[in-house]
Order: C-alpha cells, then sequence, then structure tokens
C-alpha cells in the first residue's frame, strides 16, 4: 500500500518508467567476460536479451 499513499494528486502512478533510448553501456557491464551471455544490468536495462 506504500505506492498508494505515495501516488500523486492526479491519481497516476508510473509503476514502469520509460525505457531509456540510450545505447551506452551500464556502468557495471560485464558482458565481455561471458562468452556471449548478456550480463545482468544489460538485460535488466533492456539494452540486450536473455536467449532462450
Amino acid at each position: 500500500m506504500v505506492a498508494v499513499e505515495n501516488a500523486p494528486d492526479d491519481g497516476t502512478l508510473d509503476a514502469f518508467p520509460p525505457k531509456d533510448d540510450n545505447d551506452t553501456e551500464p556502468e557495471d557491464c560485464d558482458c565481455d567476460g561471458l562468452g556471449g551471455f548478456p550480463c545482468w544490468p544489460c538485460v535488466q536495462t533492456g539494452r540486450k536479451e536473455l536467449p532462450n
């Protein structure tokens, strides 16, 4: 219920802020040492996707 208590006056809530279209690597990117597997910061920011 914390989110409801902190909702703005207009009643909207931005639960998933828009992704940044910036293609820069996250500061804690470590994809180079993972043999082609993406690191979690890149997956989390939407820069790369997990393979199936």
